[in-house]
Formats: C-alpha cells, sequence, structure tokens
C-alpha cells in the first residue's frame, strides 16, 4: 500500500508540474502572438506610409512635369509671335 500512494504520490507531483509547464508555455506563446501581431500592425501602418509617400511624391513629380511642359509651350508660343512679328514687318518694309 506504502508503494501505491507514493506512485500515486509521484505522479500527481509530475501531472502538477506538467500543467504548471503547459500554462508557462500557453502564456509565452500569447505573448509571443501578441508581439507578432503587434508587429503586423506596426509593419502595416508603415507600409501604408511608405504608399502615401510614394504617391505624393508621383502627383509632384507629375504637376512639376505640367509646369515645365507649360513654360515650354509658353516659350515656343512666345517664340513663334516674336518670329512671325518679324516676317510681317519685314514683309510690310518689302511692300513698301
Amino acid at each position: 500500500m506504502e508503494t501505491l500512494s507514493f506512485i500515486l504520490g509521484i505522479a500527481f507531483v509530475v501531472v502538477i508540474a506538467m500543467a504548471i509547464v503547459a500554462v508557462y508555455a500557453f502564456v509565452k506563446v500569447n505573448k509571443v502572438q501578441i508581439r507578432v501581431n503587434d508587429q503586423e500592425m506596426s509593419l502595416s501602418r508603415e507600409i501604408e506610409n511608405i504608399h502615401r509617400t510614394i504617391d505624393t511624391e508621383i502627383q509632384n513629380v507629375s504637376r512639376h512635369v505640367d509646369n515645365v511642359e507649360r513654360d515650354i509651350y509658353s516659350q515656343i508660343d512666345s517664340r513663334f509671335d516674336r518670329l512671325e512679328n518679324k516676317l510681317t514687318s519685314k514683309k510690310q518694309l518689302l511692300k513698301n
């Protein structure tokens, strides 16, 4: 009977120890899972910020290209007007 009590006592201690280890592991896994979720959210926010920055830069470049294009057309138009005025004045001189 003593041996049976001893074996049951040892088995009970082993079961309690395993339960403690299981709870400890469960808590650790939950903490790691929370950290992973936090990192995932942080990464997601960072990716959104990068996309927003890229979109802003694309808009800025597009605006700059439009402005340069407008300036080029304006300058070309001005040059053509000058040329037209010169040709018109020379034509008038030739007629007189």
